[in-house]
Formats: C-alpha cells, structure tokens, sequence
C-alpha cells in the first residue's frame, strides 16, 4: 500500500459516504468490489458509483458489505502517487464504514474459498434430494 494506513475510515451521512481521506481532487480514483479473478485484469471488478451531494461526491452506503473485498485507488502522477490496495470491509456502525489492508494471497484464499461453497452448493442442488434436504439447503444458505 502506497498510503500510510492500514485502516481507511469513512464517514456515512444519512445513506451516503464520504470519499476516504485518500482521494485525490485531479487523479483516478475508484473503489471497486471484487468478485473474482479476471485473466486481463486480476480480478473480476464491480466498480461502485459516486453520486454528488452539493458539490461533494459521495459513495452510496448500501454498496457497502462487511466481508466484502474492495480495491481502493487513488492515484495521481508526480511526487505523491496515492494508493491502490485491497481492503476488506470489517464494520459498519451508524457513523463510519472502516476497511482494512489484505494482502493479495489472503485476496485469492478468501475469493478460492467463496467459489468451492458456490460450487459445492450447486453439486448439492443439482442432485435430487428430498423435502427436508432442500429445506435445510435454504436454511443454510439462505
């Protein structure tokens, strides 16, 4: 991580959230969730909107997940280059929504493990099963 942190904190008003203390005002910012490995890219990228409020751009709260990894980027050319990390989502109270560093290997366990539950879900639903085994399936697995 380019930045000084390991946490990025971000305030929530009403239903929105502040851009993190990070953004740069003329370069590329984003905030991304990630939902898988991309073979052009790294990985499978859901980009979040930013809505203005005035003259702020702000972050809509319901894109926001704990558990869920985010990329994060900052970045801008010259003597500060910002930040571009991953980071997973680790609490959301009524006044904030804190992220936390990981690492890319912890990125890929957490992705590699997400996809052999889906996968395993799948194999348990494609076979036939009886009432109580599909109920206890959604049960589960909501």
């Amino acid at each position: 991580m380019t930045g000084n942190s390991d946490q990025i904190i971000m305030e929530i008003h009403s239903c929105f959230v502040r851009k993190h203390e990070y953004w740069v005002p003329k370069g590329k910012n984003w905030i991304a969730r990630i939902k898988g490995l991309d073979e052009r890219y790294g990985y499978e990228r859901d980009f979040l909107e930013t809505t203005r409020l005035g003259r702020e751009k702000m972050f809509l709260l319901e894109d926001f997940r704990v558990g869920d990894i985010y990329e994060v980027a900052s970045l801008h050319t010259g003597p500060y280059h910002g930040l571009k990390d991953t980071f997973v989502c680790i609490e959301i109270t009524e006044t904030h929504i804190i992220l936390e560093c990981i690492s890319p290997e912890e990125v890929l366990d957490r992705i590699s493990n997400e996809e052999s539950l889906a996968e395993n879900l799948v194999q348990r639903l494609l076979k036939v099963v009886t009432k109580d085994e599909a109920v206890e399936l959604i049960q589960v697995y909501g």
